[in-house]
């Protein structure tokens, strides 16, 4: 079984994420509508629910794709997002092996971080339902 993602700790709360670069291409290459992202958004609203955050579609994808390119929680600015760079090397050929990393902001507490990290993991845990639903 692959790892496809794996946290990286930088201090208190500051943190990073490294997603399988083949994962990340194939949910780039899954093409879904607007209505599959709310979805997906929903899924994510209600784990928010749950952690007593009134922010609401923390999820944004690249375009018309599975890729998911930034978690916002409001609070702020608190977000985990991966950058342009990142996205176009998923677009091209590319013989880059490296993990498509993601970079927290604004993360000043433990329960952001958490937040953040359990709604990065609800992505991949959906991942396969998400593009095919």
């Amino acid at each position: 079984m692959d790892i496809l993602w794996t946290p990286n700790f930088y201090g208190k709360c500051d943190f990073g994420v490294n997603l399988n670069r083949d994962f990340a291409r194939e949910m780039i290459e899954a093409k879904v509508s607007n209505e599959k992202q709310s979805m997906m958004n929903e899924v994510a609203n209600g784990k928010l629910r749950v952690f007593g955050k009134t922010w609401l579609n923390p999820y944004q994808f690249h375009e018309n794709s599975c890729f998911l390119s930034q978690i916002y929680l409001g609070e702020n600015g608190v977000w985990l997002a991966t950058d342009r760079q990142n996205i176009e090397s998923l677009l091209v050929e590319s013989k880059l092996e490296k993990a498509i990393e993601y970079s927290s902001h604004n993360v000043d507490r433990p329960a952001q971080a958490y937040t953040l990290m359990v709604l990065f993991g609800t992505w991949v845990e959906y991942a396969d339902a998400f593009k095919e639903a």
